[in-house]
C-alpha cells in the first residue's frame, strides 16, 4: 500500500473509532446474545431496503411490509421493542449475511441481531467450498416462516388462451433485470423470446409496465405480483403456467443469526412456530392481499 494511502486509511480509522467512542449509538458493534437483547429492551432486525411488499418506508415515513410485521411479531414474542437495520442488497446472499449478521459494516462493524427474508435451504446452509470446508459456518439459518414462488401475471386480452411461453415470440414480457426469470426467458426456445423480454430495474416497475399496457405479462415473485396488482386483481391472470423450466419454482424463507447465538435462534423460532399455529402469519399476509404458503418444512409434516 502506498505510504500516503496507508496514512489516510489510518487517520480514517482513528476518526471512525473516535466517533464511535463519543457517540455510543453510532455503529453498534457489540455481539449481543439473547440475554443482552432482553436486558436492553430492544432487538435490531435486518430487513431489505425498498423491497415491497416485504420491507419499505411508506408514504407516512414509517417502516411497513410483511417482514416489518413479522419483525414486530418476533419482538413482541421476546418482550422487547423492534429496531430496523436496513440492508442494501450486495452481489450475493453470502455478502448480505456477512454485512448484516456476522461481520457487519466495513465502516463501523454495525450489524443486526437477526436478519429476515433469508432463503431457507438445508443444502445451501450446509454447503461446502472447494476445500471441503463449510461455506456458511458463520451463521445459523433457521425458522422458515413462508414459502415464496415464481409466478406469471398475464393480460389475457393480449395473451388469450395460450398458457405456455411461446406467446412471447409475439408479445412482450416484463422481468426484473439480471433476475432468474430474466435468464430463463431470455434463453427459452433457443433465444427466440429474447427480443421481447423487457427489462425493468425492479419487479414493481415491471408490474407497473403491465398495468400501463407496456407488456403483456410479468414474471416475478408471487407476493410481489399480488401486492402490485392488489387494487385491480380481476384485470390479470396470475399462475405459474409455462414456468416449469425454472429449476426451483418455490423456496422457503426464514431468518439468520450469527453462529454463536443459537439460543436467540431457538427463541425466535418458537415465536414464529406459534404464529403459524395461531394463524397470525396468515393474517399478516392476507391483510396485504397476499397468499400465504406454509413452508415445506411444516407442510411435509402435516
Amino acid at each position: 500500500m502506498h505510504v500516503l494511502t496507508r496514512l489516510l486509511f489510518c487517520v480514517g480509522c482513528l476518526v471512525a473509532a473516535n466517533a464511535c467512542a463519543q457517540f455510543p449509538g453510532l455503529g453498534k458493534i457489540e455481539d449481543r446474545a439473547l440475554d443482552d437483547i432482553t436486558e436492553s429492551g430492544w432487538i435490531e432486525i435486518g430487513v431489505y431496503r425498498d423491497f415491497p411488499p416485504y420491507s419499505f418506508i411508506d408514504d407516512d415515513g414509517a417502516a411497513a411490509g410483511i417482514d416489518i410485521a413479522v419483525g414486530e411479531l418476533i419482538a413482541k414474542g421476546l418482550g422487547v421493542e423492534p429496531r430496523w437495520f436496513w440492508i442494501t442488497p450486495d452481489e450475493t446472499l453470502e455478502d448480505d449475511l456477512r454485512n448484516a449478521v456476522w461481520k457487519g459494516s466495513l465502516f463501523d462493524g454495525s450489524r443486526a441481531d437477526v436478519m429476515l427474508r433469508v432463503p431457507y435451504d438445508t443444502r445451501y446452509a450446509h454447503a461446502r467450498d472447494g476445500y471441503g470446508l463449510p461455506k456458511h459456518d458463520n451463521v445459523v439459518m433457521f425458522g422458515p416462516y413462508h414459502r415464496e414462488s415464481w409466478a406469471i401475471a398475464r393480460d389475457l386480452e393480449k395473451t388469450g388462451s395460450v398458457r405456455n411461453l411461446a406467446i412471447f415470440r409475439f408479445e412482450k414480457v416484463g422481468v426484473e433485470i439480471a433476475s432468474l426469470p430474466d435468464s430463463i426467458l431470455s434463453g427459452a426456445y433457443n433465444g427466440q423470446l429474447r427480443d421481447n423480454v423487457t427489462h425493468y430495474s425492479k419487479a414493481s416497475d415491471a408490474i407497473s409496465g403491465l398495468q400501463g399496457g407496456e407488456v403483456a405479462a410479468v414474471v416475478a415473485m408471487r407476493s410481489q405480483i399480488e401486492w402490485g396488482l392488489r387494487a385491480t386483481p380481476e384485470r390479470f391472470d396470475v399462475d405459474n403456467d409455462g414456468l416449469q423450466t425454472i429449476a426451483q419454482m418455490a423456496w422457503d424463507i426464514g431468518a439468520a443469526v450469527k453462529q454463536n447465538h443459537r439460543q436467540l435462534a431457538y427463541a425466535i423460532e418458537d415465536v414464529l412456530t406459534a404464529a403459524m399455529q395461531s394463524g397470525e402469519l396468515v393474517e399478516i399476509f392476507s391483510d396485504r392481499g397476499i397468499t400465504y404458503a406454509l413452508p415445506s418444512l411444516y407442510a411435509e409434516s402435516e
